[in-house]
Formats: structure tokens, C-alpha cells, sequence
């Protein structure tokens, strides 16, 4: 079992800020314009699926972001399409798009 003072130093233990990152990395998306205003649902569900928190941390260490660094779309790496697919799945999900095809407000009666 390692130390206590390893897991502390281990990059997937340090503190991130998810919405500040997922809010750098959205507008490397062709979704981001509809996607900005689910920001902090975006951020919620990125920290808390082991699989996006993973794509996240290693995108956030690439581009050295919590020291300050921009993220750009190379620091996407391998996770570029795990994070795509998450939002474009969210977009297909969401208010903006669904109002486009009749299916918004939820419940409401259909032509």
C-alpha cells in the first residue's frame, strides 16, 4: 500500500477545479455554443464518471493547467474522443437541440 504522503502527491489526487477546465476545453468543441449554458452540469458529470475524470486529469496535466496553462487542442491527446463523445451526447440530450425537433419542454403534446 503506498504512503499517505504519495497518494497526496499523485496527479489524480491533486485538487482541479472542473468547471474552469471543462469550461478551457469546451470551446475546442464544435457544441460549445449550445453547450455553455450546461457548464456546471458538464463539470459535475466530468468529475464525477471515473472514465471523463480520468480523460480530464490527463488532459489538465498536458497541458500543465493547474499551474496556469491554456489547454489547446494537442493536449487533448487520446482523449480527444472521449471527451467529443461526451459532448455530443450531452448536445443530443439537451434543451437546445431537442426544441429543434419538437421534443422540448419534456411532456408537452406533440403535433
Amino acid at each position: 500500500m503506498a504512503a499517505p504522503e504519495a497518494e497526496a502527491a499523485s496527479p489524480s489526487a491533486a485538487p482541479l477545479d472542473f468547471e474552469r477546465l471543462v469550461a478551457a476545453v469546451l470551446p475546442l468543441d464544435h457544441y460549445h455554443r449550445e453547450l455553455e449554458p450546461l457548464l456546471p452540469d458538464l463539470a459535475r458529470v466530468a468529475a464525477l464518471n471515473d472514465q471523463l475524470n480520468a480523460a480530464f486529469r490527463r488532459i489538465a496535466a498536458r497541458a500543465a493547467f493547474t499551474e496556469g496553462g491554456e489547454v489547446e487542442r494537442a493536449h487533448l491527446g487520446d482523449d480527444a474522443e472521449t471527451v467529443h463523445t461526451f459532448f455530443e451526447y450531452v448536445y443530443f440530450a439537451s434543451p437546445a437541440f431537442l426544441s429543434t425537433v419538437g421534443e422540448w419542454p419534456l411532456g408537452g403534446v406533440r403535433g
